[in-house]
């Protein structure tokens, strides 16, 4: 009987100290968390693993950080410049993400944007002195130059659609559209025969 005893007392302490949960993937901020990890509930966990719908009304916490909220399902991404401090570092749109990026405070996106990466990329600079060093990737991309004195180095590289427009007051300098795809004045268009190859 005394056996049956110690040993169920030392089932039962064996029992308790089990580690179900490995603190390597602790954490309190999503910068703790390796790329592909979101920081949920402490833990580094991979959004489909989180137990969260991620469809549009996803949590924010499985959108990539830089993103100011997004679709998991349609892989968008929205980077609102307004809420994010003025995009005062490069602004880098999620790889296989298509972005809108709102550049709408004076001197937003000062630092750059690459969508070297993205599927599309869409970016807006309406803040004074607004975007510098624009980077499109191989998908189609459109820049709007609303702001005062904005878009200063655009290159539209491999897009297979670039629109790039100019404002009265913008200052759209150094500007490298698709060849032949100069819109009439300034800027770049993607409605001349052969500047839109998408399919």
């Amino acid at each position: 009987m005394r056996i049956a005893l110690w040993l169920a007392a030392g089932i039962a302490l064996a029992g308790c100290s089990v580690n179900h949960r490995s603190g390597d993937f602790a954490c309190d901020k999503q910068s703790d968390c390796s790329a592909g990890r979101s920081c949920i509930e402490g833990f580094c966990v991979f959004p489909d693993d989180s137990g969260i719908p991620d469809g549009p009304h996803a949590d924010a916490a499985v959108c990539p950080s830089v993103c100011t909220s997004c679709n998991l399902d349609q892989k968008s991404c929205t980077i609102d410049c307004a809420l994010n401090g003025g995009c005062k570092t490069q602004v880098i749109c999620p790889l296989g993400f298509s972005c809108d990026v709102r550049c709408s405070g004076d001197g937003a996106c000062a630092s750059g944007v690459s969508c070297t990466g993205s599927t599309s990329c869409k970016i807006t600079c309406s803040g004074t002195q607004s975007c510098r060093n624009l980077s499109c990737g191989l998908g189609p991309c459109n820049v709007a130059c609303t702001g005062n004195a904005s878009c200063d180095q655009v290159n539209c590289g491999l897009a297979c659609a670039c629109d790039v427009s100019c404002s009265a007051t913008s200052l759209c300098r150094t500007l490298t559209c698709k060849p032949n795809c100069l819109a009439a004045g300034r800027g770049c268009t993607s409605l001349t025969v052969g500047c839109n190859t998408c399919r």
